[in-house]
């Protein structure tokens, strides 16, 4: 039998079900990897904050991701470098790689199944390979991690990148495991359906009751612009499955087709794909959290070519928020005065939120600057 739901189960309720406080210091709405991490570090600093979740833990994005801990943005650090620039984009794979470390220490003393075996992204064709040739020498020079390997593991690549820095980890048990020192504060199963801007207060409202904040953070990702619809979030949905356990068979993650493709296998033996939505990409905007045929059969036809032929146990999706240049929204919200956002990972929340989280938590308490590449501010010029 399939399930149909992430492969990574839901995180245990981590305290009794109760009323949140009419008024906080700081109110995070959002129970994934950036509101928890939020959380963490603000009442590690005796801030007055709570986390109102609509479901439970990593519902969203958080826990339908595949664990993937990458440096950098999902094209290529050629690529990227195009698009933003030489010093933008070193500074991205900067931030995602100190990203990395700041996920590892969280999940030194959880059982979070982190790993740093290792990334491998592969070419299928002469053009994919001449742009990862041209990452790796611009990363070289960048003296940032990655090399080009011509002895790939991976079906029909003609070459592929090594990040041997990179890793992977079980996204739900990090989430669960970071909220438990801060579980009076957690309260799921709440829905915000609404946040109000003011002068001297904002106003979060509940289906039932409203508290009022010093400031509120939205880490909704992609349900962000339904709170505050100037936000330019986009959803984007992404699909994945996994297979019954097989012998080892994929030492670390895979990107594939410029991204488009990926894979990896955890620890029990299970497989792990996900991606092709860019055959069928009018169909994969939006919020519906089914699967499709289209996409499904893709996955499955990807599983065999890796020679996988255990049985499916698990299919899912999940909807990422993209930003507009693909880079997070973090800061305050233009035309806002109280009101925070911390989100639009355009994929690679695991690789930017937790750090993010820290750039907010610093921007909040003690008035430092974030990056003009990460602040929420470019969306008013843009």
């Amino acid at each position: 039998m399939t399930v149909a739901g992430p492969v990574w189960g839901i995180p245990p309720t981590i305290a009794p079900p109760g009323r949140p406080p009419r008024r906080a210091e700081v109110v995070i709405v959002g129970g994934g990897i950036t509101g928890v991490a939020l959380l963490d570090v603000l009442r590690r600093h005796d801030v007055d904050a709570i986390l109102l979740e609509r479901d439970h833990l990593a519902a969203g994005a958080s826990g339908r991701n595949a664990g993937f801990l990458l440096a950098g943005v999902a094209e290529n650090y050629a690529r990227a470098v195009e698009r933003y620039g030489r010093t933008t984009a070193a500074e991205v794979w900067a931030f995602t790689i100190a990203n990395h470390a700041l996920v590892a220490a969280a999940a030194a003393n959880l059982d979070a199944a982190h790993h740093v075996r290792g990334s491998v992204t592969a070419a299928l064709d002469a053009a994919e390979a001449a742009s990862l040739e041209a990452a790796a020498t611009l990363l070289a020079e960048d003296r940032l991690p990655g090399v080009i390997s011509r002895a790939s593991d991976v079906p029909g690549a003609t070459c592929a990148l090594v990040n041997p820095s990179d890793g992977e980890i079980d996204p739900v048990r990090l989430v669960g495991g970071m909220a438990i020192p801060q579980a009076a504060r957690v309260f799921e199963n709440h829905p915000v359906v609404a946040v109000e801007d003011g002068e001297n207060t904002a106003t979060v409202h509940l289906e039932d009751a409203s508290v009022e904040a010093s400031l509120v953070v939205l880490a909704t990702n992609a349900w962000t612009a339904q709170l505050l619809p100037a936000i330019p979030i986009r959803p984007v949905r992404a699909q994945m499955l996994a297979s019954a356990p097989v012998a080892a068979l994929v030492p670390r993650p895979v990107y594939a087709e410029w991204g488009h493709r990926y894979w990896r296998q955890r620890d029990d033996g299970a497989v792990l794909v996900g991606g092709f939505r860019h055959r069928a990409p009018a169909a994969e905007i939006g919020y519906q959290l089914g699967t499709t045929e289209v996409v499904q059969a893709h996955l499955d036809a990807h599983l065999r070519e890796l020679g996988v032929a255990a049985a499916v146990t698990h299919r899912w999706a999940g909807t990422m928020g993209f930003s507009e240049d693909g880079l997070p929204l973090v800061g305050l919200a233009p035309a806002c005065r109280r009101i925070y956002v911390c989100a639009g990972y355009t994929g690679h929340g695991m690789g930017f939120a937790v750090n993010a989280a820290r750039a907010l938590a610093d921007r909040i308490l003690n008035d430092e600057p974030l990056p003009g590449w990460l602040d929420a501010a470019r969306c008013a010029a843009s």
